[in-house]
């Protein structure tokens, strides 16, 4: 008797003799898991799939880039619309909705057209006496408006317009005389007469006075934002039909932050914001909405896969012990694997919320097959416990090659750099093997105590399934060649179709068009700046480079060409705030469009803004002027257009530097991880799928001691993966991050039908029929269960068409097609293909 047969009878009397003890220690092992799973945690964050992306130069920027310019704020946005957001009306709206949340104790700054600090010249004669001295002139330039990045970093506030008075630092008096003297024509009266101006004229507190906007304040206000590219485009729109508020929150735990976010939901729905539209954005905001529904997405989905598999149980067994088992089978091995990853700290994300229904699904389709072989065995035998250990003898192996190819498609996820894609891959892997040990120990332990099913009639609708897979087997087997022509002539065309499929991702094709994330995202991309920056960062080793008046004219040529581009909605730099501090000092709004004199004179500039601490523009540039970073705002054209974008771009900046070799630049932000590194992921799986494809056939080649069938086995599960390819391009589906995972998945369930035909054919071999027999007989004693198990799996996976998540209905779609393919190509083509290249003459008994 070889080992691997003394094994499977250990194992065997283990399961039926030994049957308290499995059962007890599978019960303690799940209540020890379960115990863990209070401290499973949420991590709702959808751009956590990118950013863990590891190996390349994408996470090294991003840090580089968080040292030098310091790391984003995040907050919650709520976008005010109206006919004129302007208007007392609108204004006094805005107001209302900024004061009632800044006194949330949740909330820790709010930042609106009306309670920011905006800088401007006002010449009244009551601000003779009382205005700010020079000193505020930093203010101006990006105190409380620069660091709006993105509308939803506040770090910059002023604590008071008091808190910036005082007496003029040396440095700030040297700045505004190198100012001055760089460009004396503007400025004839020198500093003895823009001094007394500014001091009387420059005002920086809040134009809202109060709780109550009056028409003064109103008319101010439009004045002040009329023509300031530091509000247009980032707080309020162009048309002025749209105004944000931004709520900065302190950093507050998922428990805090969810109910921070109903407050504001049920807040907002208050009767005094009855007439008021108001639109919640922001990253905050869009984590809770995601939390919300995984929750309900775990609340409907797993519930309906349980009762769609339970139905087919019903319907295939008709025994009750046969439907229950493999039920409680898939509910041990999920709370395991639930509780397994409270324990060792791995998040429920948008990726692992899947694994729960994955292995009830993938639960279920396995044990079918073992209840199947228990029941065929009982009933020809009336010893539950013989039925048993002959059912685990010859099941064992069998399901534990489904149960690892499975995993070994799961698993060659954990050869890619994205670090979410990693955990996921070796989680799933890892609960597709608990559940194989579940099912080969738990399952048959707990069927031979159960009464056996009754034997069915002569002529029953078994006999009839049987009558037809023979039949259809023998059919097959004499029209062969005909077949695999036919199948040959189909995968030429299917290959033909899935070339031409695209790899692409847009941020909302993740959502639903009814979806308020979808109808927001929208809004703030055509009113405001959009929710998608691409950052070039430009690293000098010549101090002050960036501070050369023909730098920043250099850097302003490759924005002027970006604007012209259809991806773009709008760029900033440090240009901006500069040139807006020196309109506000000049009094000349026509100076934004003129270029700087002399790196003096942007030198000063630069020295009156950083006076006060943290500086407007260190989220710009560096102190010592040899960093600098300048911001695209991009449309949501998806991830092709945008590396053909960036292509453009990489040329037009090595155009304008020349031969300035001092100067290297690299790019980051979400555009560029959300472009580049999805096509490396992209990438990176598809040879993950090759790893899977090649460890897959030196498994079967291994437990079937045959290279032949290890190779036999290839076709019949590529081929529907081709044809789900040719499948993905007629329905316009992408390739993508969330697309290209489902054929390692679906290559390891694909092969689980060839699986038990492959041993029922070798098992039957043994005996020493003839491989059209024994092919026959192979499908009479598999077939039934590899329909059943199939159907399971499809009827399964399209529960996941529910799902709140386009990328999970997607993957649920996808993948149903592909078992059914799967299904097809192994009860029609494997046969055949055996039949013609599974070698002659029986097998002898002891291989």
């Amino acid at each position: 008797m070889s080992k691997r047969q003394k094994a499977l009878d250990w194992l065997a009397k283990l399961v039926t003799e030994r049957r308290k003890l499995v059962v007890s220690v599978t019960v303690l092992i799940t209540l020890a898991f379960v115990s863990q799973i209070p401290k499973l945690t949420a991590d709702p964050a959808p751009e956590s799939l990118l950013s863990s992306f590891e190996g390349e130069e994408y996470a090294a920027i991003q840090r580089r880039f968080e040292e030098w310019f310091g790391e984003r704020r995040t907050a919650v946005l709520l976008l005010v619309e109206a006919d004129d957001v302007l208007s007392r009306e609108s204004l006094q709206r805005i107001q209302d909705l900024s004061l009632y949340f800044a006194d949330k104790p949740w909330v820790d700054k709010v930042a609106s057209i009306t309670t920011l600090n905006i800088p401007r010249r006002m010449k009244t004669a009551e601000d003779e006496t009382d205005g700010p001295d020079l000193e505020a002139i930093d203010d101006e330039g990006g105190g409380d408006l620069d660091d709006l990045d993105d509308l939803d970093d506040l770090d910059a506030l002023d604590e008071s317009t008091a808190d910036s008075q005082g007496d003029l630092e040396d440095d700030a008096f040297n700045a505004l005389l190198d100012i001055i003297e760089s460009d004396p024509d503007r400025f004839p009266g020198g500093i003895a007469k823009v001094g007394p101006a500014l001091s009387a004229e420059l005002k920086t507190d809040p134009i809202v006075v109060g709780t109550k906007v009056t028409d003064e304040e109103a008319a101010e206000l439009a004045t002040t934002v009329e023509g300031n590219p530091l509000l247009l485009g980032r707080l309020i729109d162009e048309d002025h039909t749209l105004a944000g508020i931004a709520l900065q929150l302190p950093e507050l735990g998922p428990r805090e932050m969810r109910q921070a976010m109903n407050e504001l939901r049920e807040d907002l729905g208050r009767p005094e914001f009855a007439n008021i539209t108001v639109h919640v954005g922001g990253l905050p905001y869009l984590r809770t909405v995601i939390v919300d529904k995984m929750r309900t997405d775990n609340l409907r989905l797993i519930p309906l896969t349980v009762l769609v598999c339970l139905v087919l149980l019903l319907l295939s067994f008709r025994w009750l012990p046969g439907v229950l088992m493999p039920l409680a089978a898939v509910g041990v091995t999920a709370l395991i694997v639930v509780g397994g990853m409270g324990l060792v700290g791995e998040p429920m994300n948008i990726l692992n919320n899947v694994i729960v229904p994955l292995l009830i699904i993938i639960g279920i389709s396995d044990a079918t097959h073992l209840v199947q072989r228990y029941r065929d065995e009982v009933l020809g035998d009336a010893d539950p416990r013989g039925a048993g250990r002959r059912t685990v003898r010859a099941m064992a192996v069998a399901v534990m090659l489904t149960s690892a190819t499975t995993a070994v498609g799961l698993a060659s996820l954990v050869v890619s750099k994205t670090v979410m894609l990693r955990h996921f891959g070796l989680t799933a892997g890892l609960g597709v093997m608990i559940s194989y040990l579940v099912i080969i120990t738990f399952v048959p332990a707990v069927l031979t105590w159960a009464k056996p099913p009754k034997a069915p009639p002569r002529r029953d609708r078994n006999s009839m399934f049987t009558n037809v897979t023979t039949s259809m087997v023998a059919k097959l087997l004499r029209w062969r060649w005909l077949v695999l022509a036919l199948t040959a002539v189909f995968t030429l065309g299917a290959g033909y179709v899935a070339s031409q499929i695209t790899v692409d991702h847009a941020l909302l094709d993740q959502f639903d068009e009814a979806d308020p994330v979808y109808t927001t995202t929208l809004l703030i991309e055509e009113k405001l700046d959009g929710v998608r920056p691409l950052e070039l960062v430009l690293v000098s080793t010549k101090e002050d480079h960036f501070m050369d008046p023909e730098m920043v004219a250099t850097i302003q040529r490759i924005r002027n060409w970006a604007a012209l581009r259809p991806e773009i909605i709008r760029t900033l730099s440090y240009g901006d705030m500069l040139r807006e501090s020196y309109a506000l000092l000049a009094d000349d709004p026509g100076v934004r469009s003129e270029e700087f004199k002399s790196a003096k004179q942007i030198k000063g500039l630069v020295t009156m803004m950083s006076q006060r601490k943290p500086a407007p523009l260190d989220a710009w540039l560096t102190e010592d002027g040899t960093k600098a970073r300048v911001q695209f705002k991009l449309r949501d054209v998806g991830a092709q257009a945008t590396m053909t974008f960036l292509d453009d771009l990489e040329r037009e900046v090595d155009a304008e530097l020349g031969d300035d070799e001092t100067v290297s630049f690299s790019f980051t932000g979400e555009a560029y991880t959300g472009s580049r590194g999805q096509s490396a992921v992209v990438r990176d799986l598809l040879g993950s799928l090759l790893i899977a494809v090649v460890v897959i056939f030196l498994l079967l080649a291994f437990f079937f001691r045959s290279i032949r069938l290890g190779l036999l086995s290839i076709p019949p599960n590529l081929i529907p993966l081709v044809a789900t390819m040719a499948y993905m391009v007629w329905r316009e589906i992408p390739l993508n991050v969330s697309t290209v995972i489902i054929f390692s998945i679906s290559l390891g369930l694909a092969v689980n039908g060839t699986i038990h035909v492959l041993a029922r054919f070798r098992e039957e071999m043994h005996s020493g029929l003839g491989r059209e027999a024994a092919l026959v007989r192979a499908a009479r004693g598999t077939g039934r269960a590899i329909v059943i198990s199939c159907v399971t799996l499809m009827a399964g996976f399209s529960v996941l068409l529910l799902s709140s998540f386009i990328p999970v209905r997607n993957f649920g779609e996808l993948i149903a097609v592909t078992i059914g393919g799967c299904l097809v190509a192994t009860l029609l083509v494997l046969p055949p293909l055996l039949r013609v290249a599974g070698g002659h003459g029986p097998i002898p008994a002891d291989d």
